[in-house]
């Protein structure tokens, strides 16, 4: 990813308002990317970058350089996203639990029975995850980002990046076959 320079990132901590505009200008494109990846939903996606840059906003002046700032911020957003998962998988449950509502699934090629035992096993599975497993996953496999950038977002080492990637891949390997075979 393109680091902005130190320069603007300084001015932002100082309180800069025009700094920080240039900073939301420059990685607008890769937190929104990053929020879309969990959610799948370009305005939930928006939502989470918003919130995202809300929250840096806020935090900017206890910034410090010792990690790369788009680190920081996609740490942010990422931790954004979570939470706002964590408040839509209990709305979600409520209104299931209350409705009895199921989710409309586009996918035209599996009937809707299939396609909801489908999300729901894979819902399960992800849900069976640690958070740092799950954000691992998420970031190598589906973003694409390497494991140094995915352990440096993680904030653990590259080799304990491989072997939470390498673990939970076993997990969800296991628990889907299981489910299939059972």
């Amino acid at each position: 990813m393109n680091e902005i320079d130190d320069k603007t990132v300084k001015n932002a901590t100082a309180g800069d308002k025009n700094a920080f505009r240039l900073i939301v200008l420059h990685y607008a494109q890769a937190v929104n990317r990053l929020a879309y990846r969990y959610t799948a939903d370009a305005s939930y996606a928006e939502d989470i970058a918003q919130e995202t840059f809300i929250k840096a906003f806020q935090a900017i002046g206890r910034y410090q350089a010792q990690a790369k700032f788009s680190t920081w911020l996609l740490r942010i957003t990422t931790n954004s996203a979570i939470d706002y998962l964590r408040k839509a998988n209990r709305q979600m449950a409520q209104s299931l639990d209350e409705e009895g509502a199921q989710r409309e699934i586009t996918d035209h090629s599996m009937d809707t029975g299939d396609r909801l035992d489908l999300n729901r096993r894979l819902s399960d599975a992800m849900s069976d995850l640690s958070d740092v497993e799950r954000l691992a996953i998420t970031m190598k496999h589906h973003q694409g980002y390497s494991i140094d950038e995915t352990a440096q977002v993680l904030n653990i080492k590259n080799n304990a990046c491989k072997q939470t990637i390498f673990r939970a891949v076993q997990k969800l390997r296991k628990q889907l076959t299981t489910e299939v075979s059972a």
